[in-house]
C-alpha cells in the first residue's frame, strides 16, 4: 500500500515542526495544522514533527488531501491514489446474468381439446335449447327431463319427467305430450322429441 508522504518543516526564527505535502523550492507552504509560512520563512527539516495538531492531522486522510490541493499538489495525490488502486487485488465476484431467467425456454402448457359440441339431434332428441345432464339424459329450460335409450346404435325416447301441468293430444298417427316446454310427437319411425315453438312466448 502506498503512503501519502508528508514532509517537515520549521520557521527559520525556530519553533515547532510542522508536517506539509511538500516542501517547494519558493512561494507560501501551508502545515497541515492550517499554519501559512510565507515565503523564505522557512525551512524543510529532516527531524520528526512535533506539533501536536499536525501529528493528530496526519492520520486523517481527508485533512491530508485538503492540505494537498492547497498547494496544489492536487496530481500528486491523485497518482498515489492510481497506484494504490493498482496494488490492490479486485475482489470479483461472479453474479448470475439479469437475462438467465428470461433465457429459459417457455414451456407453454398442453392446448386443451376444444369442448365436445352437441350435436343437433341425438336420434329421436332435436337437442336445440335441452341441456346434457348425465348419458342419456336431458333437461329442458322449464326443468322438464328427458330420458333416452340406446336401441343398437340409436337413441329413442324412452321416459319423461316433468312436475308441472302435462297436456296428451290424440292426433293423426298417436298422441302427442306437451310437458312444460317440450312436446313429443309421433313419427313415422316412432316419436320426436322437441322444445315447443312457443316455449317462452
Amino acid at each position: 500500500m502506498h503512503k501519502v508522504k508528508l514532509e517537515s518543516v520549521r520557521r527559520k526564527s525556530g519553533g515547532r515542526i510542522h508536517l506539509t505535502p511538500r516542501v517547494p523550492r519558493s512561494g507560501n507552504v501551508t502545515t497541515l495544522c492550517g499554519q501559512t509560512l510565507a515565503e523564505g520563512s522557512y525551512t524543510a527539516v529532516d527531524s520528526d514533527a512535533d506539533c501536536a495538531n499536525c501529528i493528530r492531522r496526519s492520520t486523517d486522510p481527508s485533512r491530508i488531501s485538503g492540505a494537498f490541493f492547497e498547494q496544489e499538489e492536487g496530481s500528486e495525490l491523485l497518482r498515489l491514489s492510481l497506484e494504490q488502486a493498482r496494488s490492490r487485488k479486485p475482489a470479483l465476484r461472479v453474479l448470475p446474468s439479469p437475462h438467465a431467467e428470461r433465457d429459459r425456454p417457455v414451456v407453454w402448457p398442453a392446448a386443451k381439446p376444444p369442448p365436445e359440441t352437441t350435436p343437433d339431434q341425438v336420434g329421436e332428441l332435436v337437442t336445440r335449447g335441452f341441456k346434457p345432464s348425465g348419458e342419456g339424459v336431458w333437461r329442458s329450460p322449464q326443468g322438464v327431463i328427458v330420458r333416452m335409450r340406446k336401441h343398437g346404435k340409436e337413441w329413442r325416447f324412452s321416459e319423461l319427467v316433468f312436475e308441472g301441468s302435462v297436456v296428451a293430444t290424440r292426433i293423426e298417427g298417436g298422441i302427442r305430450v306437451k310437458a312444460g316446454d317440450v312436446e313429443v310427437t309421433p313419427s313415422e319411425d316412432g316419436y320426436e322429441v322437441r322444445i315447443g315453438k312457443r316455449a317462452g312466448h
